[in-house]
Parts: structure tokens; C-alpha cells; sequence
């Protein structure tokens, strides 16, 4: 049947509207999902007995090294803080620096962190000890902090999202161990591998009592470190706060909305 002229033109004219309404109108998006919660285990703590095996560390005395003090001080915090109900996650509970399970490999600085990333442990301390100066010296990272937690964190300033509640763990444990009639110096330092740690984290660094570099050897000076930082820890879970994550940016729009032709 032929169409007259007219009629043909016309639903030309909205076949070509309807093409463009198409082009113009998306369909709509399922809104994106939430991030997920940043993950952190109340009742883990991670302690990483800084040095071993052939890597003595610093030494503190003609008879002492560090390695021995870092290990000496873990194994006194993991029995306090078991007996506390906590689980201890250590780096290493040996005179070793090797991975478990890796024919002896050397465990890594990058290494160490993961282990702690993973155990998504409520606070990660970093063990060391020094011939210099008295008492405990707290150390958080010198980071800046972010504003919250990347899809995809860059390895060396992981840490910075963690920096305000590394802080705040810093400043608790500090006043325990004062009020234990203990010397204390807080600072910050980015000691690796505090940097890429994912959960509140200090260095504790264990120095000399008095005088005598062989007073940090003492078994009634380690023991009182050991009580005041495991006490320091009993309330830490009920209110430490992991930082927000921040969610990803949308991806781009592969098929941009396109003006209706008129």
C-alpha cells in the first residue's frame, strides 16, 4: 500500500526521535556498593622481635646483643598477654631470622610486615633494644596521616592511614609505663617496616635501666616493661578505631550520552 508523502515523512521523524531518546537515556545504575569495613582482630596482637639469626643487631655490651634483647622481652609479652586471653602472632620465636616452612630463608623486612598485615592484629609492636639512653622509647610513624584507607594501599606509606590510632596507642602505653615508675621517650620515626603496616603500630625500643649497658639484661627490669606494656594493652581492643575505607572511584562511563540530533 503506498503511504502518502506526508504520512512517510513523519514516521520517519519519529523513528529518528525514538533513535536519539535511545542514545540519551541510560539505563540506570545499581548505586555502588559500600566499601567493606576495614578488617582488624580485637584479641590478636603481633610482636616482631626485631633482628636474629645472623643478624645480631646493634650491640648493646661486650656481652650483648640485640637480637637476644628483642627475643628475651617477646617471649615475656607473649606469656603476660596470653595469660591476658589474647592470641600472640610472633615473627619469629627462635634465634633465627628464617621463614617458617622456607628451608631457612631469610625473613625480610617486607616479609615481617606482611606476616602482621595479615594477622590484621589490633596493635603490631616492633621490638628493638639500644645501648643509648634509659628506660622504653616509643616510636609511630612520622607519616602523615591520610584521610582513610585506599582501595589499594602503595606499600612504603600503608602505615599513614593508621598513624592517628598508632598515636593514641603511643600516648596509652607511655602513661603505663610512667605510671610503672619506668623511663619513657616518645617520638616518631619510620623504623622499617612500620611504614607498610596496616594495623596500630609502635616501635618499642627497649634501652638500659641505669647506667650499666648490662642493666637491660636484667630479668626484674624486663619483666616490668613486659607488665606495663601488656597492661597497657588489656583495654586497647574496647576502643581502638581502625581508619575508614574510602571508596573507589567510578569507573568511566565507556559510553558517554550523546546529544539528540535535532
Amino acid at each position: 500500500m503506498r503511504l502518502p508523502r506526508h504520512s512517510t515523512a513523519t514516521s520517519l521523524l519519529a523513528l529518528a526521535s525514538l533513535a536519539a531518546l535511545a542514545q540519551t537515556t541510560a539505563p540506570d545504575k545499581a548505586p555502588p556498593a559500600a566499601p567493606a569495613p576495614v578488617a582488624i582482630n580485637r584479641s590478636v596482637i603481633l610482636l616482631d622481635p626485631a633482628h636474629g639469626g645472623i643478624d645480631s643487631g646493634s650491640r648493646i655490651s661486650d656481652s650483648t646483643v640485640e637480637k637476644d634483647i628483642t627475643l628475651a622481652l617477646a617471649f615475656r609479652l607473649r606469656s603476660l598477654l596470653s595469660a591476658r586471653g589474647f592470641t600472640v602472632v610472633m615473627t619469629r620465636d627462635a634465634d633465627t631470622a628464617a621463614e617458617p616452612n622456607a628451608a631457612g630463608s631469610p625473613l625480610t623486612l617486607d616479609d615481617r610486615a606482611g606476616i602482621a598485615n595479615h594477622s590484621h592484629a589490633v596493635a603490631c609492636l616492633l621490638l628493638h633494644a639500644t645501648g643509648s639512653g634509659k628506660g622504653v622509647h616509643l616510636y609511630d610513624s612520622e607519616l602523615a596521616p591520610s584521610a582513610g584507607v585506599q582501595p589499594v594501599e602503595p606499600w612504603l606509606t600503608a602505615q599513614a592511614a593508621w598513624v592517628p590510632t598508632s598515636h593514641e596507642l603511643a600516648r596509652e602505653m607511655s602513661g603505663a609505663l610512667r605510671r610503672a615508675g619506668l623511663a619513657v621517650v616518645s617520638s616518631t620515626a619510620s623504623v622499617r617496616p612500620v611504614d607498610s603496616l596496616q594495623c596500630p603500630a609502635l616501635v618499642v625500643e627497649l634501652a638500659p635501666e641505669t647506667d650499666d649497658p648490662d642493666s637491660i639484661s636484667d630479668a626484674d627490669y624486663q619483666q616490668r616493661v613486659a607488665q606495663a606494656i601488656a597492661g597497657s594493652l588489656v583495654f586497647w581492643p574496647s576502643h581502638a578505631q581502625p581508619p575508614v575505607p574510602i571508596p573507589a572511584p567510578p569507573p568511566p562511563d565507556a559510553h558517554p550520552a550523546q546529544e539528540p540530533q535535532p
